[in-house]
């Protein structure tokens, strides 16, 4: 070891390195928000030691002096854990007598390491008691579904296609489901919540901190109109897909205040307001789960009554609350919608609870303009089998798309609506993230992007904000979610995308080499349908960050004008230091156009896969006609040496036949027509019968097929089996 070296001691037992990670990470961010810089947080998970160690004052009075040693160390306690873990940190002095200077390593952003050091027991602490309740919300989430999952198993059990004798005769009556009506009823609950209690999402940002709280929809409208004197800017998230209550709510907290400065380039004519189309990860079950519910409960009549009488309560009329109620203006808007046939009808529990249903990747056009009628077009219910799931990694998640939409006025309200409840950060713990319950991921930083800027400034307020207004937030968000889903937040702990699709690309081209060496028949049409959905899913993702980048460079656009207008108006930033809107989009934009260069190198390489894949697949096919040509040839010439033969054998044969008696035995001739006739029979019989079954059996599975592929839509009670009578 040089003069100029130190070293780094461990005792055990000690925390992970992950472990360390994700808190050393979480104490950075307490102590300096990194809000401008995605990539500043991976600095956290890679300098641990760094952080963590302190380098020791010594004054050496003489070069001779033997090498001592000073030690930090700290001790964090936890219940469940049998010894407590420690961590020491010596410094030892170099024996030619220089001086260690007290200088702390530090990562990006300036953190001191004694006040990250100070500050990491009670940060670890603190996410220890966090990760402990989210353990426990999702044992509690995970246990609700082990009491209906037999209700959903029935519902699938009933709505199988029958047996190949009912797919026949379709005539008779199918088997009936053994599930109540209060079961499916809490079923429907459980997957779409009552609108009145859905929860909203508040947060009040002041001068030097932050503060955040939950309220039902039904009292959204008390948080709009008006905040606190001391809070600068109020953000409200409410989780709302497309459709009538998502504009209602739109249109009452637009014409509640002040209007703010538009986006004209990256909204449109009539909608100056901020959007992007957000991807995120869902559980895999779950999200099948969904689909599943409605399709086969929604034209449940009696069923369908009651969740309608239910589903608004709580929402109260305009009179009882001076003006500022949803239900007169929601009836207004189903009727102009054309989704009732009056003007006193509420929209219907599904129509209002289906929009929370994310959108696969290959449904509906790509970041359209969103109206209250461009919700979902469920031509598929299944679940698309995408390339991911051949990935370990992936395998439980869904990789989905939700609308992401923005209002803000210059009041400072910020609105914000979005069925987003999936995963935006991937880490180590990403399947258990998938698990937790949609509300609780919005308390979960380390995987959600809303939770991570609503905890974001809790400790210092807008005091790291450039400008303290709405439009910085609004930005800040924006290029926050919409360079989703990513590995930066906890260092890079987890397989990106991009590499997954490259691990999956190889583990093609090895089948494909494989398959070629083995002559295997079968393999070649699995492996064309695996790459044919890569490449589908890596198209649309490439189209998704060309988009993202076109619309990161109109936001880009209208931030300069704002900025150029505050200028022009002397209005200077009040916290100079700190990332400007104009760095946050421009960061954005620089990721989204490596992610655009990575999505479209990889869809070029499987698509020169799957060219050498149909290329192999000719020759082969070539090389197979030529053997087959040769085999024809030496069957025409045995067919020829046959037709030759077979009159002469005709003839020997009829003439050397007996016709008064068989010889040597007591049977007669009409004995032996018996048992020629009865073997004849018997052969017809047989055949026409596995004939029939084969036809049978092949019709099963071209139904089969189409249930799969969700072509067979259940739209009434007489199609799902589901009436009144049965349930």
């Amino acid at each position: 070891m040089s003069d100029e070296e130190h070293d780094v001691v461990f005792t055990e037992p000690i925390y992970s390195s992950d472990y360390v990670a994700n808190r050393t990470d979480h104490a950075i961010r307490s102590r300096r928000p990194r809000h401008g810089s995605i990539d500043s947080a991976q600095s956290g998970a890679r300098r641990i030691p760094s952080l963590v160690a302190q380098e020791s004052r010594h004054k050496a009075s003489d070069s001779s002096q033997p090498r001592s040693s000073s030690i930090t160390s700290f001790t964090i306690h936890e219940e469940d854990c049998n010894a407590p873990k420690t961590f020491q940190h010596a410094t030892q002095k170099s024996r030619g007598g220089s001086d260690f200077s007290s200088r702390a390593t530090t990562l990006r952003g300036s953190v001191d390491t004694h006040d990250a050091l100070t500050n990491f027991a009670p940060i670890a602490a603190e996410h220890m008691r966090k990760e402990k309740e989210r353990d426990v919300r999702l044992q509690k989430h995970s246990s609700l579904p082990s009491i209906l999952e037999h209700q959903l198993e029935a519902l699938r059990g009933g709505h199988k296609r029958p047996s190949w004798f009912h797919s026949i005769l379709p005539w008779i009556p199918a088997r009936g489901l053994d599930v109540g009506l209060d079961e499916l009823k809490h079923l429907a609950k459980f997957h779409f919540p009552y609108r009145s209690d859905v929860k909203v999402f508040i947060t009040d940002y002041k001068e030097h901190s932050a503060q955040s709280q939950e309220c039902r929809l039904s009292e959204i409208t008390k948080y709009m109109s008006s905040k606190p004197s001391d809070v600068q800017v109020r953000w409200i998230h409410a989780p709302l897909g497309l459709g009538p209550l998502h504009s209602t709510v739109e249109d009452l907290f637009l014409h509640q205040g002040v209007a703010g400065r538009p986006f004209k380039n990256l909204g449109r004519a009539g909608w100056p307001y901020a959007k992007v189309e957000v991807l995120n990860f869902c559980d895999r079950g779950r999200f099948q789960d969904m689909r599943d519910v409605y399709r086969f409960l929604h034209g449940n009549t009696e069923l369908t009554k009651v969740l309608n009488q239910e589903c608004w309560y709580g929402f109260e009329p305009s009179w009882k609350t001076e003006g500022n109620g949803l239900l007169d203006d929601l009836m207004w808007r189903t009727a102009h919608l054309g989704l009732s046939g009056d003007w006193q009808t509420l929209p219907d529990y599904w129509t209002a609870s289906t929009s929370d249903i994310p959108w696969q990747i290959t449904e509906g056009p790509l970041m359209p303009n969103y109206g209250p009628l461009d919700g979902l077009q469920r031509t598929l219910w299944q679940s698309d089998k995408q390339a991911l799931h051949k990935h370990s990694f992936f395998e439980s998640a869904q990789l989905v798309r939700d609308p992401f939409r923005c209002f803000h006025r210059g009041d400072g309200f910020l609105l914000t609506l979005s069925p987003l409840r999936g995963v935006n950060y991937i880490d180590r713990n990403f399947t258990r993230h998938l698990k937790e319950p949609g509300d609780a991921i919005f308390d979960n930083d380390v995987a959600s992007a809303i939770a991570f800027v609503r905890q974001q400034f809790n400790d210092c307020g807008t005091q790291k904000w450039h400008r303290p207004t709405v439009e910085w937030l609004l930005i800040h968000l924006v290029t926050e979610i919409g360079v989703t889903p990513h590995t930066d937040r906890q260092g890079g702990n987890a397989p990106e995308i991009a590499v997954a699709y490259g691990e999956l690309i190889q583990q093609f081209k090895r089948r494909r080499d494989d398959h070629f060496d083995r002559k295997d028949r079968d393999e070649p049409a699995e492996l064309i349908k695996d790459m044919l959905i890569c490449k589908d899913e890596l198209r649309r993702m490439t189209i998704m960050s060309k988009l993202r980048r076109s619309d990161f460079d109109k936001l880009l656009a209208d931030v300069k004008e704002f900025e150029a207008e505050d200028l022009k108006q002397q209005k200077m930033p009040e916290h100079e230091h700190e990332v400007s809107a104009p760095e946050m989009v421009q960061r954005a934009l620089e990721r989204t156009e490596r992610q655009t260069e990575v999505f479209g190198r990889l869809f070029e390489d499987i698509c020169m896969s799957l060219d050498a894949v149909y290329d192999l697949r000719s020759i082969q096919q070539r090389q197979g006609g030529i053997i087959t040509e040769g085999q024809n040839r030496a069957l025409v010439l045995i067919t020829l040496v046959q037709l030759v033969f077979i009159p002469f054998t005709t003839l020997c044969g009829y003439w050397g036949m007996n016709l008064t008696d068989i010889r040597n035995s007591s049977w007669a001739q009409h004995d032996f027509w018996r048992v020629c006739a009865s073997i004849v029979l018997t052969t017809a019989l047989s055949s026409t019968l596995l004939a029939l079954m084969h036809m049978l059996w092949r019709r099963q599975q071209s139904l089969r097929r189409e249930y799969e592929r969700g072509a067979r839509v259940f739209t009434g009670p007489a199609n799902d089996r589901l009436d009144g009578n049965v349930v």
